[in-house]
């Protein structure tokens, strides 16, 4: 056996020599044309940026000042994840801008919109770089590549496709956290409004009942009326008095009751407000209400105060967060970082012109040797050789009726 095989190795190499102009033929012309081929073929040049999304709405808010400790109320207003960035770069509506802004149709030769999509698309390379490499991990930077035949065009339209994507995505945070901002910014002028009427409801009641503080004008009510009725117990004893030793026409008695009659109608409007002694000489309103109108008084007071405080503490709420969503609001960015800049390319991409002469020279190798099999076959089995001819024949769909 070894023998037979060392025959056949023998007679294939000796084949080959008989052929080799045959074989050298084949090849030489096979990589001739792939040598044409690899310098015919159209220069294509690649321009790359690379770059990581991060959360473009974050404020930090920690470390003390007016903001800290803010009201934690929830609105939302998420950034664009990196996934939401990865479709975008696909987005219709910004292929369609860039075609226009480079006229890429012409370029194309196409003035079909949708082939002009298909032919951007496929000149558009998109990469996503995930924790791990592999799987459904969460992505740490995108990259994103043009290929043309024009350095200065491939370099302009990636830089300008990031622009674009970067300022979409800006103006998509900013409209994620607008709804927010616009809800506080309408409540927080709704409750200005409220306080500053509750505020002139409490200041106009107390201008007209006198009413400042309710715990210490009461006291001091109470300490008013006590007095007066002690007065009027000293007037009482010393007319008692005075009667039993000066008789009733003393010019005294007559000063004392006077005394006693001003005092009991004092007495009175402190109880039950008859109307008179509630304005001064000067035209002020006196502080002291009566006391039978100070529970219904000290209730409305006690109302209106409630309502300036309701409204005070929704303020301490409101204004804080309102801070919070306004900066948001403005301070919104795309949250795209760049982490390598397009660079204008100054060596093409492809071809490899190498790649392609070794291919074509690998080919010539191969349909050579299939030659010589297919000649050292016909000479030395021609009537396998007829019949393989037959079937090949059969197959043309020339022959298919016969």
């Amino acid at each position: 056996m070894s023998e037979d095989r060392k025959v056949d190795i023998l007679d294939v190499a000796t084949t080959l020599a008989l052929r080799k102009k045959t074989i050298a033929i084949i090849v030489l012309t096979a990589t001739v044309i792939g040598t044409i081929l690899a310098f015919a073929w159209p220069k294509t040049y690649r321009s790359e940026v690379s770059f990581v999304v991060t959360d473009g709405n974050s404020i930090n808010l920690s470390g003390g000042g007016l903001l800290s400790g803010l009201a934690d109320i929830q609105m939302g207003g998420s950034s664009i994840s990196a996934e939401q960035v990865l479709v975008l770069l696909r987005s219709t509506e910004i292929q369609d801008q860039l075609i226009d802004e480079f006229n890429l149709g012409e370029v194309y030769g196409n003035d079909i919109p949708e082939a002009q999509r298909k032919m951007f698309d496929n000149s558009i390379e998109i990469e996503d770089i995930r924790e791990g490499g592999i799987g459904f991990n969460s992505i740490i930077a995108l990259k994103l590549a043009h290929l043309g035949d024009d350095p200065e065009r491939v370099y302009n339209l990636v830089k300008r496709y990031y622009e674009v994507v970067d300022s979409t995505v800006q103006k998509l945070n900013k409209k994620n956290v607008e709804d927010g901002y616009l809800l506080i910014k309408n409540r927080l002028e709704q409750n200005l409004a409220d306080m500053e009427e509750a505020e002139d409801s409490l200041v106009a009641f107390q201008s007209r009942y006198g009413i400042l503080e309710v715990e210490e004008q009461a006291a001091a009510q109470i300490g008013a009326i006590a007095e007066v009725r002690t007065e009027l117990v000293k007037l009482e004893i010393q007319i008692n008095y005075l009667q039993d030793v000066l008789g009733e026409n003393s010019s005294k008695l007559t000063d004392l009751r006077t005394q006693k009659r001003a005092l009991e109608r004092r007495y009175n409007n402190l109880i039950k407000g008859s109307g008179e002694g509630l304005e001064t000489t000067d035209g002020q309103f006196d502080i002291f209400q009566p006391v039978e109108k100070m529970p219904a008084l000290f209730v409305e007071y006690l109302r209106r105060y409630r309502e300036v405080m309701v409204q005070e503490e929704i303020y301490k709420v409101l204004y804080p967060q309102y801070e919070q969503q306004k900066l948001s609001f403005e301070e919104a960015t795309s949250g795209l970082m760049v982490i390598d800049n397009a660079v204008k390319p100054t060596y093409k991409h492809s071809p490899k012109r190498a790649y392609i002469m070794i291919a074509a020279f690998l080919f010539g190798c191969i349909v050579a040797f299939i030659k010589v099999y297919f000649d050292k076959w016909k000479e030395e089995n021609p009537e396998d050789y007829e019949r393989y001819q037959k079937f090949t024949s059969a197959l043309s769909f020339r022959n298919a009726d016969h």
